[in-house]
């Protein structure tokens, strides 16, 4: 009789020798360290010793005791041939179904347009959207694709780089007289919105470090802080201040006329770029290459459009 109530412990297990840590497989599973190490703990208890080697010091501190080296490849075996069942499964009718996965500020500001003009023109293809933080839903083949900004560190899919980015100051057009747009004594005078959402590793500018670049006096007002993204942007179309934003989420409101920028010839490029990623052990079915490549095309072609606008950086 097959224990696959089991499974979850090959999972963890198996994630876990692969990183060398818990760490690095939690990341991956979209859980904390401490869960994946009660569930390889478990599998430990099961088989009745230990599994892993665990050191205190160097980058991999955790390494398979030689018993479990044969079992490791049989188990890794086991996991794809599962996943490649649950793929036939899915059967023909799926065929013509793309499922991609990004965040909510994402969605929003950036994707939802590009996946309403795809649909246009590739009727036969439906796409389905799974809106969610986690990178899991790649890694594990619940999403065909995704769309991710960041550093590009992460473990367990293949990534496209897309675009770099940058960060923009913005407000509302109703806010700024034209001939204040690149003045630092009128930016300093407004209410500033503080973005408190983490950007870790992404050199995101602080507003002091704004200011100075603007040549603009230092100001003592808090502002106004929030902790969202995308609420952030809503603020600065009503009118409640002067926004740092990520440039490709407010691209189309620029383009609009809903925001116009600040200080267009000053440039704070961040350390994170778009990415598209891909479950690293999935051949790419045509519908996914399809919008994989128009994707990437409809971005290139958006990137020139730009490029042709913008002052020349400084």
């Amino acid at each position: 009789m097959r224990s696959l109530n089991r499974l979850k412990w090959l999972h963890a297990f198996e994630a876990t020798a692969r990183h060398g840590s818990f760490t690095g497989a939690a990341q991956e599973l979209g859980v904390t360290p401490a869960a994946v190490g009660q569930l390889v703990r478990a599998l430990e208890d099961w088989v009745g010793h230990p599994l892993l080697h665990r050191t205190r010091t160097g980058k991999e501190r955790l390494t398979l005791v030689s018993e479990a080296q044969d079992a490791l490849r049989d188990i890794t075996l086991g996991l794809d041939n599962l996943e490649s069942g649950l793929n036939k499964l899915r059967g023909r009718r799926a065929r013509s179904v793309v499922i991609i996965t990004a965040s909510q500020v994402l969605v929003m500001n950036w994707l939802m347009s590009r996946l309403n003009r795809f649909s246009q023109t590739h009727e036969n293809i439906e796409l389905r959207l799974n809106v969610t933080e986690k990178l899991m839903d790649v890694a594990h083949g619940e999403a065909d694709l995704g769309v991710r900004c960041g550093k590009g560190d992460w473990p367990g899919v293949n990534k496209t780089w897309l675009m770099d980015e940058e960060a923009v100051l913005v407000c509302s057009p109703r806010m700024v007289p034209v001939d204040k747009i690149a003045c630092g004594e009128w930016l300093a005078a407004q209410k500033l919105i503080h973005d408190d959402t983490p950007h870790p590793g992404a050199h995101f500018p602080a507003w002091d470090d704004v200011l100075h670049a603007t040549h603009a006096p230092a100001v003592r007002d808090s502002g106004l802080h929030i902790n969202s993204t995308s609420a952030v942007i809503l603020a600065a179309i009503s009118g409640q201040g002067v926004a740092i934003v990520r440039r490709a989420l407010v691209q189309q409101l620029l383009t609009d006329g809903q925001l116009v920028q600040l200080h267009p010839d000053t440039r704070w490029p961040l350390t994170w770029s778009y990415y598209i990623v891909t479950p690293q052990h999935a051949v790419m079915r045509p519908e996914v290459k399809i919008f994989n490549d128009w994707l990437i095309g409809d971005v290139l072609a958006e990137i020139a459009a730009i490029s042709a606008m913008m002052p020349a950086h400084k």
